[in-house]
């Protein structure tokens, strides 16, 4: 990496031990999902599916237009937990996912966490995780477990 790239890529804004963490506290952010994301996506995951770039053939499926991969919204949060909530030094352990609505491309989606429980002694936190289209309506939502950065270390940083 030279150093250009290191003073563009954007630092974490939260870093949250388990004891700094409150139930209820959340971070959320914007995002859209454009054809180009999709292509991208595909080529990280490997998954071409038709419904994600064939206009002709994802007329003639149940969402009658091109669909984004469900884990491109399922993604945001790797984003939200890693950089804002808890954020530096989070390890991101557990993640359940429950699909209720596609997400078209060129639309406007609300990716959102939310902190529902903390275990001090595990050093762990579980978040609601959830995404929203531009209606307000759920399209994904599930559970994350996270392990924050200790104590100790945060403390080291700030030496």
């Amino acid at each position: 990496m030279t150093i250009a790239q290191a003073a563009t890529r954007p630092s974490p804004t939260g870093c949250f031990t388990v004891e700094d963490l409150q139930v209820g506290m959340s971070a959320e952010k914007a995002y859209t999902i454009d054809y180009d994301d999709v292509v991208r996506f595909s080529e990280i995951s490997g998954d071409w599916n038709p419904a994600h770039h064939d206009e002709e053939y994802a007329s003639g499926s149940i969402f009658r237009q091109r669909v984004a991969h469900g884990m491109f919204s399922v993604a945001q949060f790797s984003g939200l937990l890693g950089m804002d909530l808890p954020g530096l030094g989070t390890l991101w352990l557990k993640q359940s996912v429950e699909f209720h609505k596609p997400a078209f491309l060129g639309c406007q989606y609300r990716a959102l966490v939310t902190v529902t429980d903390i275990d001090v002694g595990s050093n762990t936190a579980t978040l609601c995780t959830e995404c929203f289209d531009e209606e307000g309506d759920r399209i994904v939502s599930g559970v994350g477990v996270v392990k924050p950065i200790p104590v100790k270390v945060k403390a080291k940083m700030q030496q």
